[in-house]
This record gives structure tokens, sequence and C-alpha cells, in this order.
């Protein structure tokens, strides 16, 4: 249940507000050394709603949270949540060893699992709203802020006609190519778990004297996605560092070996989105080929991991 309130709390005060992350309507806040205010054009935001699901029923840290509330002109989210001690793992990264980059990665993975415990029959949020779209559907052109999906899905077919489609007919991908990709997207079926969705190096909270993960923030896009997504979207990273860290995540996922479709989701996922950047793209038809082929059971996993490679 949503706890949105007329206002801010009676006792919060801006005067010591600095804004540490800016990008478009999108605002973060830290207000002295307690606190952080998160603002965001006004949608089914169920972040509050996700930090106690995740505090109630999991060992993972999250930020408390103070209070939620809309601006007077009702354009605006904000969630006024506990500033989690130690540092972001991206300012960490640079002076972490290998062994303590990889036992973080451990940790983190570890709460992977946990959460990928929880299972649904529909792609939606915790409070059974529309997900971010957070990239599923990768959308080159969009403006900032967080589309959402269009509904709140059960099967393939609907994901596929209802979220895929429609992005792939506008971008001019020709039938045919999209009658591959039909054929070739990893299952979904009744198989949503439970994933934070955005495991950036500065969304992971950590003491890197201890060599230990303080807290999980940022959870606005966290709900029941794919299995095979969840593997798929931690394999971009946004720079250098995170790039490496995604590296080690994704491998000890992979490592884990309990994520269903998750090399065929990734080369499909890396698909669509060139595709939906380049309509002609050479390489991403040589993808398809590799997944129909796989599919066949003509090439093996290996090779469909080394998809990248082909020229």
């Amino acid at each position: 249940m949503s706890s949105i309130t007329d206002g801010p709390p009676p006792w919060l005060s801006m005067a010591d507000a600095t804004i540490i992350y800016q990008y478009g309507e999108r605002i973060v806040y830290q207000i002295g050394d307690d606190y952080i205010l998160k603002r965001t054009p006004r949608g089914p935001n169920t972040e509050a709603e996700t930090h106690h699901f995740v505090a109630l029923r999991t060992e993972i840290p999250v930020p408390r949270i103070y209070g939620e509330w809309l601006s007077p002109n009702r354009r605006h989210h904000f969630l006024l949540q506990q500033k989690i001690p130690g540092t972001t793992l991206g300012a960490a990264w640079p002076r972490l060893s290998k062994p303590d980059k990889l036992r973080l990665a451990r940790q983190v993975d570890a709460m992977m699992a946990r959460l990928g415990r929880f299972e649904d029959t529909r792609m939606q949020t915790i409070a059974e709203t529309r997900l971010p779209n957070n990239a599923f559907v990768p959308h080159p052109a969009d403006p900032p802020g967080l589309p959402y999906l269009s509904g709140r899905w059960r099967t393939d077919a609907a994901i596929f006609d209802n979220e895929f489609l429609p992005a792939l007919s506008r971008a001019g991908v020709t039938a045919p190519l999209i009658r591959v990709l039909r054929r070739t997207m990893p299952p979904c079926d009744t198989d949503f778990v439970f994933t934070h969705g955005d495991l950036y190096v500065g969304n992971v909270m950590v003491d890197p004297v201890r060599v230990k993960v303080t807290g999980i923030i940022d959870w606005e896009s966290a709900g029941f996605w794919p299995e095979w997504f969840q593997y798929a979207r931690i394999t971009y990273g946004v720079n250098r560092d995170d790039v490496e860290w995604k590296r080690l995540l994704s491998r000890l996922q992979r490592e884990r070996g309990t994520i269903k479709y998750a090399d065929q989701g990734r080369v499909w996922w890396d698909a669509v989105a060139t595709l939906l950047g380049d309509p002609e793209s050479e390489r991403a038809r040589l993808w398809l080929r590799l997944l129909v082929d796989f599919l066949k059971g003509n090439v093996g996993v290996w090779t469909l991991r080394e998809y990248r490679k082909l020229r």
C-alpha cells in the first residue's frame, strides 16, 4: 500500500541540501549527513513499497524510508530515505584489489540469488503495477525519464506483440526479420523473478576497508522480470569501471547456472537493441543467424557466448 502524504515531514529542512545527481527532471539531494531525497517525474512509483518488501523478507541492506509525497503541482514524486553508510562501489573501484572486487561481487550475487527466490506469473512491480521500461525495450531516441511498459504481461506472445513489435515496426525493421526475432525470443511465460534491475557501480554501497556491501540503493526499476533479462541487463556497463564490474558479476551469475536462457537472452536482447538503432545492421543479422543455429542444435552455448566476435 502506498504511503504518499500531503507533503514533506515538518522537520525536514532543505537548508543543508546538496544536489549529488541530476538528469533531466530527476534530481537527487543529500541533506546533511543522514538523508537522501529523490525527485522523479510522477508515475506509478513503487520504490518505497519495494524497500519495505526487501527489508521485511531478506537480509539485504536497503535504506530506511522516512516519507514520500507529490509536489504541489502533482508533477514530481519525492522520496526521503536514509543515507546508507559507506561509499559507492564506483568511487571505491579504482582502489580495490582484484580479490576484493571478487569478494564484493560474490556478496551482490548472493543477494541477487536471494531475490530470485520470489517469483510471479506476471511482469509487474511488487505493488502489481506496470514496470518501468528499464531498457527492456531499448529506445535510443527516448528523452530523459523512465517510460513504463504498456501492461502487466503473462505470456511470450503478449510481451512480444505489445512491447517489442510496436518498437521494431516504428524503427523500420522488416517483417521477415521481425518474424525471426519472434521465433528466437527467449521464453518468458510465467517465469518472472524478482530482481533489482539496475546494479551499476553507483547503486551498490560498500565499506572498502571491511570489503563489505553496506547497502543496495535505487530500487526504482525493481520488480518481477523474465529471468534471462536480469542476466542480460547486468552485462552492459555505462563506463569502464562499470563494464569491469558487470563482467565480473555476470560471470558469477553464469557460473551459478540457475538462470534459464541466459545466453540466448543476452544475444537476442543485444540484437533487438542494435536493430532499433540501425534496422539495416548486418551484425544483428549475424547474431540472429547464430541464434537460429543454436536453437537447432547446430552450435553450442560456448559459440553463442562469443557472438560479439562475429564480423
